[in-house]
């Protein structure tokens, strides 16, 4: 029986879930960065470990996902490091250097630059009043939501300076060239040559045998894997499908989500706190992606009475 939800909607639902996953699995990684293991094998594992489960699955489901063009190779290679393995390390990098609240703040102002290129440079979509008020609500909601409304937590100098506008820029780029290149491949296509690449990456800038030196137990890895599982694999195929579904605005918009999902599992789970100003923040973010979907119901609704 086929799915009587629009394509818009499936979007914003696969994009809600992988939010789900990557704000809820903000708290483990908290957990994980504040006990045995630095921030470097943990973005590292995530994605490898993500690329070898793939790879062994569809070798034997369906090998047609590896089929690819060898001139479109370098796109995967982009998406790979500057779009997944650089924005991975460049924000938990600021988060170590600054604080969690400034990370998420700089890092989500990509959907400003996406927006940017996709109308004015690119020229791939239109601006309307409706994505304009709502990137302008989802970027506040999100700084009262992460910063109570103080700025206190907000601290940018140092490395911060660099590391921070790279997360930005390169969560940009990746929302820009991913959609690119899922306009020619499925998702599945796409994950894995970018995991692989990101995997590559890594396997360069901290080698195996620096890896086995640390001399990580059997429940180490059982940790990496479950974490690379819930943290990326599963809401990074999400996202893209969201993506291939979805514009490049609308995603980094809708995206913002995250860090409402991770302020409200971090007070669920570690108990920490919730303030009034932070609920208004959150409710803001939430009312910025209702405000989106209006626009596709608008044209639905219209179409419908033509027909009449």
């Amino acid at each position: 029986m086929a799915s009587t939800q629009s394509p818009s909607s499936r979007g914003y639902l696969f994009l809600f879930i992988a939010v789900l996953f990557w704000g809820g699995s903000a708290s483990l990684a908290k957990y994980l960065f504040t006990t045995k293991f630095d921030t470097l094998i943990i973005t590292q594992t995530r994605t490898s470990l993500s690329f070898v489960l793939l790879a062994a699955y569809f070798a034997f489901k369906d090998r047609s996902v590896f089929r690819i063009a060898l001139a479109d190779l370098y796109q995967f290679a982009l998406v790979g490091v500057f779009g997944i393995a650089v924005t991975n390390f460049s924000y938990y990098f600021t988060v170590q250097l600054t604080t969690v609240a400034t990370a998420i703040l700089v890092q989500y102002t990509a959907p400003v630059m996406v927006m940017l290129y996709a109308v004015f440079i690119s020229k791939e979509e239109e601006l309307n009043g409706l994505k304009l008020v709502s990137l302008l609500l989802a970027l506040g909601g999100c700084y009262f939501a992460v910063s109570g409304g103080t700025g206190t937590e907000i601290q940018l100098s140092g490395w911060g300076l660099v590391a921070g506008p790279v997360s930005a820029l390169s969560f940009a780029f990746m929302l820009l060239f991913s959609k690119r290149v899922l306009r020619k491949y499925p998702v599945w296509t796409m994950l894995v040559y970018a995991f692989g690449f990101s995997m590559l990456f890594w396997l360069v800038v901290n080698p195996p045998w620096i890896i086995a030196a640390k001399g990580y137990t059997a429940e180490d890895w059982g940790i990496f894997w479950l974490f690379a599982v819930v943290s990326i694999l599963i809401p990074h195929a999400l996202f893209m499908k969201s993506l291939s579904l979805l514009d490049a605005t609308s995603v980094g918009i809708a995206s913002t989500m995250e860090p409402v999902v991770a302020i409200v599992v971090a007070y669920i789970v570690l108990g920490e706190s919730l303030s009034g100003v932070q609920a208004f923040g959150a409710l803001a973010v939430v009312a910025a992606v209702l405000l989106l979907q209006l626009r596709p119901l608008m044209i639905k609704l219209a179409g419908t009475d033509h027909e009449k």
